[in-house]
């Protein structure tokens, strides 16, 4: 079953318009920026939302034989917004085997899109940044200086698009894998999480990012010395405003919830940056997978809890990513009127379990 739950769809805007602007508001709390209507006009899903997987016939032989490596699944869903019938998932993943036909070279991530063109964004990154990265001639010996690079490139050509995003961005967290060398990097508050087993059925999960939220003490002091602001939204005292956001400095806009991203040209002249944070790490024989996700399956999952949920499926990944997916819906359900889109690419490295 999938989030969506007819009940929570059905009433009609207009019925109680007090009861509305209360839902809304409360709608409100953890979506990445102050709500917009985000939707696809045309009412058919948007170009780009279905890209991220192959079917078997499409791979080539180097990106079969990398593939002997690795297990690995995608799953993503488009989410719940009440008062909203028409919303899109503004998600996007991608899983790339065998860069430039080298099987030692591989590429996994996902992007969670925001705001009203969010999913154009993150659809672009998609498709421009697998291209950027390619196209480093240092992609294999200088690494993280080729992955700065190709996004640097991609924001670059973003910024020459008729995509809108004075209001709109996407996050990015997205690995590459070099020989035994996982270079996971991330801009934003989606999340790669590693499984390591210990001893039987033990397993210790590894972050490889770090969530680039305003209220990180460094990310606030760049944000503040551009001028901005970092307060949760406007609210009375005492209600759940949600997390602490970034503003100008006299006017409420644009209110993101994270430090880094993609796009969002506004935030951008108040200290939101796009430059990732690059982590380095030795892929050990008992680094089982990881796990690449928006933050819809971390807003009430722990990476621990999420380990554990892919760990008792790893039988089984397209199970295993399914089942995240799921919990992570659920978390949602019992918590909030929204539900976020969700999202999770799972990679399996060649370890014995």
């Amino acid at each position: 079953m999938g989030c969506v739950n007819s009940n929570s769809v059905d009433n009609k805007e207009g019925d109680d318009p007090e009861q509305e602007k209360k839902d809304k508001a409360k709608q409100r709390r953890r979506l990445s920026v102050a709500p917009h209507q985000v939707e696809n006009k045309e009412g058919t899903e948007t170009e780009g939302e279905k890209k991220g997987e192959k079917s078997d016939e499409n791979w080539s032989d180097a990106e079969i034989k990398a593939q002997g490596k690795h297990g690995w699944a995608l799953e993503s869903r488009k989410g719940v917004v009440p008062y909203n019938r028409n919303k899109v998932n503004q998600d996007r993943a991608m899983v790339k085997f065998a860069l430039r036909d080298d099987p030692s070279m591989s590429l996994f991530g996902v992007m969670d899109g925001h705001g009203e063109f969010g999913h154009f964004v993150a659809a672009f990154v998609q498709e421009k940044l697998p291209q950027n990265i390619l196209a480093q001639e240092d992609l294999k010996t200088k690494t993280p200086k080729a992955v700065t690079s190709a996004v640097k490139r991609t924001c670059e050509q973003l910024a020459t698009t008729s995509i809108n995003v004075a209001f709109s961005g996407t996050t990015a967290v997205f690995g590459v894998r070099v020989e035994d060398k996982l270079f996971v990097a991330n801009i934003g508050d989606s999340r790669c999480v590693l499984c390591r087993q210990t001893e039987g059925e033990h397993f210790q999960a590894i972050p490889l990012s770090f969530d680039q939220k305003p209220e990180n003490p460094k990310e606030k002091a760049r944000i503040i010395k551009a001028g901005g602001r970092v307060e949760p939204l406007p609210g009375p005292p005492g209600e759940d405003c949600g997390p602490p956001r970034v503003w100008l400095a006299e006017v409420d806009v644009p209110g993101l919830a994270m430090s880094r991203s993609i796009g969002d040209e506004v935030s951008q002249t108040v200290g939101v940056i796009s430059t990732p944070e690059i982590v380095e790490h030795d892929l050990k024989p008992n680094d089982i997978f990881a796990i690449w996700a928006s933050d819809g399956v971390w807003e009430f999952l722990s990476n621990e809890q999420a380990c554990d949920i892919v760990w008792k499926s790893r039988s089984n990944y397209k199970t295993a990513a399914a089942s995240l997916v799921n919990e992570a819906c659920k978390r949602w359900k019992q918590e909030e009127e929204v539900v976020d889109d969700i999202t999770c690419v799972i990679i399996a490295f060649n370890a014995t379990v």
